[in-house]
């Protein structure tokens, strides 16, 4: 899921006003304000702008869509055949970059106002190809963050594509796609984990800081609010976090 403009979600479904639908929630009345439909195998990321009303999609289908709120229809589609991985897309903090995790070990940077021209940046991250869990920007957009399906989380230089650190010892023996994020400073790295724990580590170093527990299950979602200093986390239950 993602969020969506005020008082309102956005989430992916299997059903609905067609396959593999992108629903717009009202929060305030619990109804479906609109149906984004195009995608043809399951929506496996989202990511809202976080200065107007557009949002990105990527799905199953190896494609990434761009929408508006506002308009039924898609904007822009782009397409990423033959790696059969899990992809991610993010907006960074000034919601004119779009970044977009493809193929197993590819970022691809994109201007959103030329998006159609293919991307601006592509960098390779090391190592075998993965699945794609997320990506997201720091908060002043200088790193990029990257989780996994594969047991470990990836920061890069979002100039120069070089990778930083990586984030290891959160159990993942099941292979799921575990998110991970930047805390709202950016000091720290977060990410799920099937034993149930937020696992931390320091961005600088990738020292571990003491995971917080308190989900029954696997940790599959991990969110810091940008402005606050609150975390919400998602497995089989939602949990939301204050700094002690």
């Amino acid at each position: 899921a993602a969020g969506g403009a005020a008082g309102a979600a956005g989430s992916a479904t299997g059903g609905g006003e067609g396959a593999h639908a992108i629903r717009y929630h009202s929060l305030h009345d619990n109804t479906y304000l609109r149906f984004f439909t195009g995608h043809t195998a399951p929506v496996l990321s989202l990511s809202v702008s976080p200065k107007d009303d557009v949002f990105a999609s990527a799905a199953a289908d190896e494609t990434m869509r761009t929408w508006d709120l506002r308009v039924p229809g898609c904007l822009g589609v782009l397409r990423f055949p033959g790696s059969g991985r899990r992809p991610a897309v993010s907006f960074d903090p000034e919601g004119l970059v779009l970044a977009a995790g493809v193929g197993g070990n590819q970022v691809k940077l994109f201007d959103l106002r030329f998006a159609s021209k293919g991307p601006f940046a592509t960098f390779s991250v090391p190592g075998e190809p993965r699945d794609f869990a997320s990506i997201c920007f720091n908060f002043d957009g200088k790193l990029m963050l990257v989780g996994t399906a594969q047991g470990a989380a990836v920061s890069i230089d979002a100039f120069k594509g070089t990778e930083l650190q990586t984030f290891r010892g959160h159990a993942n023996k099941m292979g799921l796609p575990l998110e991970a994020c930047f805390s709202a400073d950016g000091a720290q790295v977060m990410s799920g984990s099937e034993d149930g724990k937020i696992w931390r580590w320091r961005t600088h170093d990738a020292s571990l800081v003491a995971a917080q527990a308190g989900h029954r299950g696997p940790v599959t979602s991990v969110k810091c609010n940008p402005t606050r200093q609150l975390v919400a986390s998602a497995g089989e239950e939602v949990c939301l976090w204050l700094p002690a």
